[in-house]
């Protein structure tokens, strides 16, 4: 089906001219042509490495660096959290977070990085929320007001005892006095009639003449609220508090206890491999006091907020969330008046958060370190404003799902860092639960949310997760981020061929990472460079031909396909007016860029091909199949004479396969099927789920993600040619065989806690201790080894391998 598309963008380009003054990599258009086939290492994704407790080790620590590195990872993020197992079983005690040995580890992720040219940076805090650790005391924490209330009789002295406000739930373990206010019991009282009669009380009594009258007596405070960071390492558990975020001091203490350990012990690295201190969304609930609070508060709006808290109770509008430790939202539940409060309340909240946010930057700036923040509330709206947080951070950073159809932050992100010229916009990609993410996920299944975050100007993927495995590589798939994010690790099935996906990544990275965002529409991005206009297309519908107008004239567009690491002409564009209108077939999920250069170019680019003539014929069903299993096992051959799905097979080897299954096949091919004019195509049909060709003994291409096609001409002889079909697929099957068979570790579906396991997973009670002394495993049946378990044995199998047809597409061509 065609398509004509109009893509609609109103663009002053005299303003961009002076946008595009920000700092970009010097490429030019020659270079990227250079590069585009193998991206180099700073444009790569990146990879969040959690580290699960003291499950950590030197030797794992090397091997996932090479084995990301070796995969087309550029670096990592380090995250500490919890290993969620029983501590009680915990085989390696003396590794708790910043212990002798976590350090000696970190170093040594240091030092392997720079070999390797990599990057590491970290998480500010345990945990993933937000900015806070053991080191922060409670009065240094995030606080929250409250008051009691004392109705008494006037016209007497009085000596009476006024009660301390409820805390929360916790004990928190101190009181701090804000003032104590009387207030009329009448009708409209104003803020005139409010007394402060603080200079009365002390020691919890109040000695005050008070005037004729009945009066409501407001004991005004604050106190901790006790949040702590989450989810953290579990010797840190009960002792590390949130940072209090309206406060400088705390905040300064705060990034001190973070800053001075790096600089004092990993200074060498600190600035080139050693480069970025993350800050994950916002998780740590509201604040509504600090022990600057008032004063900020009068300095910036000229009033008392006290006075205007307790006015706002008289009014019967109860205005703080004891839940969130914040306040509530201004609404038509409130009177106008208290509305106009807290709307001031908000903006103050706000002004408080984000002057300490910059300070923080500025902090990891001076010692040397890129500042990144993901600045919004990924559970509850966050109390600051992320239109400014991205402006502050240096690589400002939203998430996406793998089932998400829009990034966090209602797609704003791109065009607010443009206007703070942040050339980068990273992103937390591909995280997941147990719902879509059971090892389940392929390169194909990401690549429509990856496209996805390409659309609305991502160009820095951080990978969501891969988890540090300290184990040897006799247990597989090992550690995972409990029942989080994708499982990229260097035990996952596909990691080998997956390089390819990596590869994709990084070519849109590339791209998308030159020069000034411009703007989206729908599924089309733009940025513009001094030497060319680039525009991202993408396709979530059927395979289509579509016709797009670009707002671009006097230029001739190229095709720039990041799936394959090529560049071709194309003549089915025209200009019109001050558009060119463009004529792309896409399949379903594929995405193309469309590049304007303003001058003609001389790189080498694919000549456009018309096909005129196709005759499909399929392979016969004659196949040797050599099985590599993933665990290790010795591979064995089978002959067959027809393609079936693995997961069909009585045989249990086969049934519950996962792994590489190398299909190979003789063909023969003539030699007028040879001819300049003539290429041969070769259709996998339907696979599950990713192919690698060889052909002849060469290599012909990974492919990732339907459809499953390559030209396959160039490496084809006359007469006999030999093809290899590498058919790689996810551990699902593998690890449903292994719930046939008894364990031989403990399972629990209780937390460490008591509670029920998260989301109602098994998940291992304590690492098995001949899994950590190297010991043969009890087991001989079972394969496999994670921490958490998200099948039984009646789980229902996934289709793998290949299930064709195989057909080979002889095509007549017209070079256009």
């Amino acid at each position: 089906m065609r398509k004509i598309s109009y893509l609609l963008i109103f663009v002053c380009f005299s303003a961009v001219n002076t946008i595009l003054a920000q700092d970009y990599p010097p490429e030019t258009l020659r270079s990227l042509a250079g590069k585009f086939s193998d991206p180099p290492i700073e444009y790569r994704p990146n990879a969040w490495w959690h580290w699960m407790g003291s499950n950590f080790s030197k030797e794992g620590v090397v091997k996932d660096l090479h084995a990301m590195k070796e995969a087309g990872v550029g670096g990592v993020i380090i995250f500490n959290a919890p290993s969620w197992l029983d501590t009680a079983m915990n085989p390696w005690p003396q590794q708790h977070y910043r212990s002798k040995a976590y350090w000696e580890a970190l170093e040594l992720a240091l030092s392997e990085a720079k070999s390797l040219n990599m990057t590491v940076g970290i998480h500010n805090s345990p945990g993933w929320s937000t900015t806070g650790g053991p080191w922060i005391k409670p009065e240094q924490g995030m606080q929250e007001a409250g008051f009691s209330t004392t109705i008494i009789e006037g016209n007497q002295k009085l000596n009476v005892t006024l009660p301390k406000p409820k805390m929360n739930e916790v004990a928190a373990p101190y009181y701090k006095e804000v003032a104590v206010m009387a207030v009329p019991l009448r009708k409209g009282v104003a803020a005139g009639d409010v007394l402060d009669i603080s200079d009365q009380f002390s020691n919890d009594r109040l000695n005050w003449a008070a005037p004729a009258g009945k009066w409501k007596i407001y004991r005004f405070g604050y106190y901790p609220s006790l949040i702590h960071t989450h989810p953290v390492p579990e010797d840190v558990e009960a002792t590390s508090l949130e940072a209090d975020k309206m406060n400088p001091e705390a905040t300064i203490a705060h990034w001190k206890n973070v800053l001075n350990p790096l600089e004092e012990r990993l200074g060498q690295y600190i600035g080139n491999t050693f480069n970025i201190i993350w800050v994950d969304s916002y998780e740590a609930r509201d604040q509504n006091w600090s022990s600057n609070f008032r004063n900020d508060f009068i300095k910036v709006k000229g009033y008392d907020p006290v006075v205007q808290v307790i006015l706002a109770y008289e009014r019967g509008d109860s205005i703080f969330n004891e839940e969130m430790h914040g306040i509530h939202p201004a609404g038509e539940k409130f009177s106008s008046q208290t509305n106009r409060f807290l709307s001031d309340y908000k903006e103050v909240i706000n002004r408080l958060f984000l002057q300490c946010f910059q300070l923080g930057k500025d902090m990891v700036n001076k010692a040397g370190f890129q500042f990144a923040w993901e600045p919004y509330g990924s559970i509850w709206e966050a109390p600051f404003d992320r239109t400014e947080g991205i402006g502050i951070a240096d690589i400002p950073a939203t998430e996406f799902w793998v089932h998400s159809t829009e990034p966090s932050g209602e797609g704003s992100f791109a065009t607010a860092a443009a206007k703070n010229d942040h050339r980068i916009v990273a992103a937390e990609a591909f995280t997941g639960m147990e719902a879509a993410c059971r090892f389940t996920e392929t390169p194909a299944m990401l690549k429509r949310p990856a496209d996805m975050g390409f659309s609305y100007g991502i160009n820095k993927f951080f990978l969501h997760s891969w988890a540090h495995n300290p184990l040897s590589d006799a247990y597989q798939p090992g550690w995972s981020f409990a029942h989080y994010g994708t499982h990229f690790s260097r035990t996952q099935t596909w990691l080998e061929p997956g390089k390819a996906f990596f590869t994709y990544l990084a070519r849109c990275q590339m791209l998308l990472q030159q020069g000034t965002f411009i703007v989206r529409t729908a599924n089309v991005l733009q940025r513009s460079t001094p030497e060319a206009e680039i525009f991202f297309v993408r396709n979530t519908n059927e395979a289509t031909e579509k016709t797009i107008a670009f707002p671009v004239k006097n230029a001739v567009p190229e095709l720039w396909d990041a799936y394959r690491g090529i560049i071709q002409q194309t003549n089915q564009w025209k200009q019109q007016g001050d558009s060119t209108f463009v004529t792309i077939k896409l399949d379903k999920d594929q995405s193309m860029f469309i590049v304007f250069p303003a001058q003609k170019t001389t790189y080498f680019k694919q000549p456009e091909v018309a096909v005129l003539n196709e005759e499909p014929v399929a392979l016969k069903d004659r196949w040797i199949i050599t099985f590599h299993p993933k665990t290790n096992e010795k591979t064995f051959t089978r002959k067959w004479n027809k393609l079936v799905d693995f997961s069909k097979e009585h045989n249990k080897a086969v049934q519950y396969f996962s792994g590489t299954a190398v299909y190979e096949q003789t063909i023969t091919i003539k030699k007028e099927d040879l001819a300049s004019d003539k290429r041969i195509l070769i259709d996998l049909g339907t696979v599950y789920d990713m192919a690698g060709l060889e052909i002849n003994g060469k290599k012909a291409g990974i492919l990732w993600s339907p459809p499953f096609k390559a030209d396959i001409t160039r490496l084809l002889k006359a007469g006999k040619n030999t093809v290899k079909i590498a058919v790689t697929n996810t551990w699902v099957n593998r690890l449903i065989g292994d719930e046939q068979y008894p364990a031989d570790f403990e399972w629990t579906m209780l937390e460490n806690n008591g509670t029920p396991a998260m989301n109602g997973l098994p998940r291992m009670k304590g690492l098995p201790e001949w899994a950590t002394n190297g010991q043969p495993r009890p087991s001989k049946e079972r394969k496999t080894f994670i921490p958490w378990s998200y099948f039984n044995k009646n789980s229902p199998l996934v289709p793998a391998g290949l299930l064709g047809p195989v057909t080979l597409r002889y095509q007549q061509l017209k070079v256009n």
